[in-house]
């Protein structure tokens, strides 16, 4: 009896299946991010050529609104760079390497740089485009002149917002070429593809809200590089203050740049008008860090921040416990490096610095003594040595004080390299166990409930009915497909100017983009949605999920 081998039979086994399913959705991704990328060129192109040089045509100047004379670098911000680089290199770089995954990941992360660079300013000149074209509004002759003669369907707004929707789209098509490579074939260049997109649009986030900081003294650009930001609860600790005063905390957005720590307070309801007043700054070289609160109503999601001798303490409530671990893997990084920027030579000059008096914001720091300054410097890090010299190669930070454990006997660990982030300090001599217990547990229960409304992710609408002004197709399975005229109703306002809609008196509901939506106000009346900057790019969320 002849044994049957692979291929005698019509049949073919399910992974052959599987892997040629695979191939078939790889070359559908690829497609499709090649065809949209071209597509995006193509609009980029009509907008410039169609609005941005017609206000430069005598014709058109009777048309063009006094607000919006010599002002299209505001309007249009940098467009015109972003389109020369999607249209003269990545289009090209796509082009040349469609069919291998791996090559397509690489284009991203060799390109990072300059994504962040041109959609940071982008981003960052949003706002004051949406004011400028609020100002002359859609419906002013010049604009709708330009799209009746580019044969638009959709106002000048929709079209401003394709850097922001394009830009939170590429890791979306990335994600899904990474769900249908064959094996490990390019799989680690587009992870880290996915990964690079990723935090581009973290920076791009970041940026939205830095853009809106006012009253800070300095310059923001000496601050260093931005690493996060976000809304926190914080109760400040002062030696000058009285404990009783800090039943309730301050609502705060934090910002921590590589050199210090902003903390203001944001005023205005609506997102695209919010702004961040400084209220106080806490340079990162003189910070101490506490991971965790301890008491008896210590909660997973507290940190604290503080100053030398703990004369100052910022405790910092997180919106959950992942929040806070990031934060604090973030600041003892930044600790870590000012530490081993600080050894050696670099101590002495930090320690006589300190001796002179230094201020922060017109607020002098007071002159330590020999004993302080040693004790300032050991709250902030210590090395485990061995002889002369550290041992081990490996590196590792902990947050627990070994001055602190019962025997006074601080921990040796041979053969690893440590650095210790203290917390509290029982060498400090001002803080003893008694009074950081207390310290620690005097907060009310009822300013755990005050907090919860202030961190809600996203914001849910009672539904309305909204106009499909043109056909939209979906690009993935998380969207729905629109057609002109059609109704929808609106369940959930996104990000990056994505709405989740429910199509009328179908069952299809998905994201969708808001600028092909116009809201119906009643019977024979219309009005267009607001799509705002600050809905449209601040957090760039949804689209990341």
């Amino acid at each position: 009896m002849r044994t049957q081998k692979l291929g005698d039979s019509g049949d073919s086994p399910d992974w052959v299946g599987d892997a040629e399913a695979a191939r078939a959705k790889r070359g559908h991704v690829l497609r499709e991010l090649l065809d949209t990328e071209r597509i995006y060129v193509s609009e980029l192109c009509s907008i410039l050529k169609g609005y941005k040089d017609e206000m430069l045509n005598p014709e058109m100047q009777p048309l063009i609104p006094i607000n919006l004379y010599g002002k299209s670098d505001i309007l249009f911000g940098n467009m015109e760079d972003i389109f020369r680089f999607h249209n003269d290199v990545f289009l090209r770089d796509l082009e040349n390497c469609i069919n291998t995954p791996e090559l397509i990941g690489l284009c991203f992360v060799q390109r990072k740089d300059t994504f962040h660079r041109l959609y940071s300013l982008y981003c960052q000149n949003k706002p004051q485009s949406e004011e400028l074209r609020r100002q002359v509004g859609d419906q002013n002759p010049f604009f709708k002149e330009c799209q009746r003669r580019l044969h638009h369907k959709l106002p000048l707004g929709a079209y401003l917002l394709k850097p922001v929707q394009r830009i939170t789209k590429y890791q979306l098509l990335l994600k899904d070429l990474l769900k249908c490579v064959e094996g490990s074939q390019g799989r680690r260049e587009l992870q880290e593809a996915v990964d690079t997109m990723l935090t581009v649009l973290k920076c791009l986030n970041d940026s939205m809200h830095q853009v809106a900081i006012t009253g800070f003294p300095g310059n923001l650009a000496d601050l260093g590089k931005l690493l996060m930001q976000g809304p926190f609860s914080v109760w400040n600790d002062s030696k000058k203050g009285l404990r009783e005063l800090r039943l309730k905390p301050a609502q705060r957005h934090i910002f921590l740049y590589e050199k210090m720590l902003l903390f203001t307070k944001r005023t205005g309801k609506d997102t695209d008008r919010a702004t961040y007043h400084f209220k106080n700054a806490l340079k990162m070289s003189q910070v101490g860090l506490t991971e965790s609160v301890r008491g008896h109503k210590g909660d997973v999601r507290k940190f604290e921040v503080w100053l030398q001798g703990r004369q100052e303490v910022h405790t910092i409530l997180a919106p959950s416990s992942e929040v806070k671990d990031l934060w604090v893997k973030e600041i003892k990084r930044v600790l870590l490096d000012q530490f081993e920027y600080l050894k050696g030579e670099n101590i002495k000059q930090y320690s006589a610095r300190i001796q002179k008096g230094a201020s922060l914001n017109g607020i002098r720091i007071p002159p330590l003594s020999p004993t302080t300054q040693h004790r300032a410097l050991r709250q902030t890090a210590s090395w485990d040595i061995a002889g002369n010299g550290v041992t081990g190669s490996g590196g590792s930070i902990s947050s627990s004080s070994s001055e602190g454990r019962p025997g006074g006997e601080p921990s040796r660990e041979i053969g690893k390299r440590s650095l210790r982030i203290k917390s509290v300090d029982a060498t400090l001599g001002d803080a003893p166990e008694e009074e950081e217990e207390s310290w620690s547990s005097d907060y009310s229960a009822s300013d755990e409930e005050e907090d919860q409304e202030t961190f809600s992710e996203s914001t849910e609408y009672t539904s309305s009915r909204f106009l499909v002004l043109a056909d939209y197709n979906a690009m993935g399975g998380s969207e729905v497909s629109l057609r002109e005229g059609d109704y929808v109703d609106l369940i959930k306002v996104g990000c990056a100017g994505w709405w989740y809609v429910r199509v009328s008196g179908t069952p299809y509901e998905g994201w969708a983009p808001a600028a092909y939506l116009e809201r119906v106000l009643k019977k024979g009346s219309r009005s267009s949605p607001s799509v705002s900057s600050q809905e449209s790019s601040s957090g760039l969320k949804h689209a990341t999920s």
